[in-house]
């Protein structure tokens, strides 16, 4: 349950009441589109690039998106978050505010971008099982891209993956976050090659570490990677180059835009699970503009003297109206929230009636 207590701080009385009745219907979609599709033994997975969290000026965000956030989270059990800034007063307030001591968090140092990488998580239903690190390619792995004089360079990540070992009951788990490089999108350009180099590497690595943990320790290490990929859509060689690695995803989520526009397939959440009986159930694409910061809350936002940030330029002088809603749309809302839409799927973690099949029939469970 997410602390809204916080509302009571807007400013003016017209715009609190306005952000409740939208609370409320957030609430109520959550409710519908996510809740009432997992079960209860599952564990609701998910991605989010949160844009520019933290990073003040024109993103610093107020006390009625933060409750709109943390009201996302909160419907979620494990969400890797990205383009978390390295100022972290606000991911801190929200936290401890807003999500609160049944939250917690392992995040990493500020990067490429100066951008975290983040992993919150309820603690009731996922326990951090104290292994994290950053992924550095070893020599001879490196990242091969061409340059602007078609030369060849070996790279690191633009920005460096973070994976983490997680548990949500029978099921144990390695989880890696990324923020894939963008550049240009043109498809033979050097950009395009690095973005989808970045994309090639992390998967290979991540199963070439589920095959080493195999024949080390003889346990099966289940690969979750999800994150920004910048993918361009489901057949493009960016999505390939996961496939390709021996990961796979959900109907829902592979086909599944995450763009505002709808014309973009960014993020992804994708598998190599080693065990067979984890089992992926609902999943797909929250569209965060469903019921707050609205295409037709744009006249409130704009004429509303409280919200300076649309109503006024940077110059402090007011705008016209129709320029006031123009920017509320293409600007604000987004500053406010993202510019990603959440991505998430169910993971089936309660193996008990897998295990006691096995033991009724006699048979080894770990072998099923």
């Amino acid at each position: 349950m997410s602390f809204i207590s916080s509302i009571r701080y807007i400013k003016p009385d017209e715009h609190r009441a306005f952000v409740a009745e939208r609370l409320k219907a957030l609430k109520t979609q959550l409710d519908e589109d996510i809740q009432s599709r997992v079960g209860e033994g599952s564990l609701r997975l998910a991605t989010w690039n949160i844009m520019h969290f933290s990073d003040g000026g024109a993103y610093e965000r107020t006390t009625e998106s933060l409750l709109y956030i943390a009201e996302i989270i909160d419907h979620f059990d494990l969400v890797a978050i990205q383009e978390v800034n390295h100022d972290l007063k606000k991911f801190e307030l929200l936290m401890q505010r807003y999500l609160g001591g049944d939250w917690d968090y392992i995040l990493t140092d500020a990067s490429g971008n100066r951008e975290r990488l983040a992993f919150v998580y309820r603690k009731a239903k996922v326990r951090f099982l104290r292994e994290a690190g950053e992924i550095v390619l070893p020599e001879g792995q490196e990242i091969v891209a061409p340059d602007q004089k078609n030369a060849t360079r070996k790279l690191q990540f633009a920005r460096t993956p973070f994976a983490v070992t997680f548990q949500a009951g029978w099921f144990r788990f390695k989880l890696c976050t990324v923020h894939i490089y963008y550049g240009k999108s043109a498809d033979n350009s050097p950009e395009m090659e690095l973005r989808r180099g970045e994309i090639e590497k992390i998967a290979v690595f991540l199963a070439n570490v589920q095959k080493a943990e195999k024949r080390s320790s003889g346990t099966d290490a289940n690969m979750i990677l999800l994150g920004d990929f910048n993918i361009i859509s489901p057949e493009h060689k960016t999505m390939q180059a996961l496939l390709d690695a021996g990961f796979t995803t959900t109907e829902g989520i592979r086909d599944a835009a995450t763009s505002l526009s709808g014309k973009h397939h960014y993020d992804q959440i994708v598998f190599k699970l080693a065990e067979r009986r984890v089992k992926l159930g609902a999943s797909g694409v929250l569209n965060i503009f469903k019921s707050v910061y609205r295409d037709e809350d744009a006249e409130h936002y704009a004429t509303n003297a409280g919200i300076e940030q649309v109503s006024n330029g940077r110059d402090g002088k007011p705008r016209a109206k129709d320029k006031a809603m123009e920017y509320f749309r293409n600007f604000y809302r987004k500053h406010q929230l993202s510019d990603h839409n959440l991505l998430w799927c169910e993971v089936k973690t309660d193996f008990s009636g897998h295990y006691l099949d096995a033991i009724a029939a006699g048979r080894d469970p770990r072998k099923m």
